[in-house]
């Protein structure tokens, strides 16, 4: 049997090396880990048309907008965000715009599953009116997807306004289960008042800074006070420990 020899000079930069360089085929080479806090973000995915294209059942190369006539409203979808999950599922996020919508009204958002396969996506389910949502016929202004609270994915959304220049805005903790996502509760992750007659100037800012998987997790805030709020699961749902410390319009 031959032995494989190496130059001595190759000894010390093995010993050296550290443990990062062992090939591990499940984890792609230069991502990081995914780390606290949990920051939600507004940039498009503009790669992503196919998978939208299949969710909405439209024709191969049109252009990536969707019309749906809901409870006799008019919503317009587009893709704005894609998270691959176990057996090459992927949830496929879409926000949709009410046409001709009041302050007070909101857009909806949609999730698909969708399945790789040779051929491309082949779509799994559909879910309509998840996660949070804006005003005047916005869907979600902002997500991110997360595997930092629950064996199981989750999404979180937000959406918010401005009412006689008090803005608030609000996230929902969507749980993406292998049967369909379910929203499991919500928090405020913005405030900040001012601009109206007579108000206070004050400013809030919150992000889920920590959790225990699949029991409970904690928002962090920053602004004219910082301090953090827990939110335990009890029943399906997140339910806020003590009183609400951040103020309301």
């Amino acid at each position: 049997m031959r032995k494989l020899l190496l130059p001595l000079s190759i000894l010390p930069l093995l010993a050296a090396a550290p443990a990062a360089w062992a090939f591990d085929p499940d984890t792609p080479v230069g991502e990081k880990p995914e780390a606290f806090p949990v920051k939600l973000g507004d940039e498009e995915n503009t790669t992503i048309g196919a998978a939208f294209r299949t969710a909405f059942g439209l024709e191969k190369g049109a252009a990536p907008e969707a019309v749906r006539e809901i409870d006799e409203r008019t919503y317009h979808f587009r893709p704005v965000a894609i998270h691959t999950m176990e057996n090459n599922v992927a949830a496929l996020l879409s926000v949709g715009s009410l046409e001709d919508a009041g302050h007070s009204e909101g857009g909806l958002n949609a999730i698909h599953y969708l399945k790789g396969s040779p051929t491309g996506w082949v779509k799994q389910g559909e879910w309509m009116d998840v996660g949070a949502v804006g005003t005047v016929g916005n869907g979600a202004t902002s997500w991110a997807f997360t595997g930092l609270l629950a064996a199981n994915p989750y999404l979180v959304t937000a959406g918010g306004g401005v009412w006689q220049g008090c803005l608030v805005s609000s996230a929902v903790v969507t749980e993406l289960t292998p049967e369909g996502p379910v929203d499991r509760g919500g928090f405020t992750d913005a405030m900040s008042s001012g601009a109206g007659l007579g108000q206070t100037e004050q400013g809030y800012d919150g992000q889920i800074v920590a959790a225990v998987p699949g029991k409970s997790f904690t928002v962090g805030y920053t602004g004219t006070k910082a301090f953090k709020q827990q939110y335990v699961l009890k029943d399906g749902k997140y339910a806020l420990v003590g009183p609400e410390k951040v103020p309301g319009c």
